[in-house]
């Protein structure tokens, strides 16, 4: 064979081998893809998580007689979820149904119950007129939230509605730290005070909230 013939097969072989090296390379990555390995990462979010968030937002949004249905629902399927059992609570009581709410609120494991759901409990306590339980709802939930003003004057109230006078002053003294322009705080503050039979004190927080 001549020089020339062999140089011409050279070519010949190696546009061939050239054409041929892409799908050659494409087979071998999909007898790869197709080799038994991890499966993909997902992301799969149960249907009680997702009826979970579905109640909440409908709580959030004022619909609370459907959150109620969907967190029923969800402790149909998980009836240890503490989350769900709390929102129903929660949603029950936004409805109207304060005694619904505190049978609920009281199948929650305590070790369960944040800040806001002390919170409730307080409010609960505090409309079937148990004063005593609230108080010490309250003081849990201001453990946790101390800078609440709105809270620590409810506990002022309720130990004043106890005769706890001293330690219902110290709550109020507090409020009015906090708020010292607050009228109608001072006001509540001297009815207290008058209660403790110092009316020196009264009188003094009463001309303060008249500005004079």
């Amino acid at each position: 064979m001549s020089i020339a013939h062999r140089a011409c097969l050279a070519s010949v072989l190696l546009a061939l081998l050239l054409c041929s090296t892409p799908a050659a390379l494409f087979a071998q990555t999909q007898i790869q893809a197709a080799e038994p390995g991890l499966p993909p990462a997902r992301d799969d979010t149960p249907d009680w998580q997702t009826r979970l968030e579905l109640a909440r937002l409908l709580t959030q949004s004022g619909r609370h007689a459907e959150s109620v249905e969907q967190y029923r629902k969800v402790l149909r399927d998980k009836p240890g979820e503490a989350q769900a059992r709390t929102g129903l609570a929660r949603a029950l009581f936004w409805s109207g149904k304060p005694n619904e709410a505190a049978a609920e609120l009281a199948k929650a494991p305590a070790a369960s119950l944040t800040a806001e759901d002390r919170l409730l409990q307080a409010e609960l306590h505090l409309a079937a007129g148990r004063h005593d339980e609230a108080i010490a709802a309250l003081r849990a939930y201001l453990a946790l939230r101390p800078a609440d003003v709105k809270a620590r004057l409810k506990l002022a109230d309720a130990l004043s509605w106890r005769k706890r006078l001293d330690e219902s002053l110290a709550e109020y003294e507090k409020v009015l730290e906090a708020a010292p322009d607050d009228q109608q705080v001072r006001r509540r503050y001297a009815r207290v005070l008058s209660w403790a039979g110092r009316n020196d004190d009264a009188i003094r927080e009463l001309r303060k909230s008249l500005g004079n």
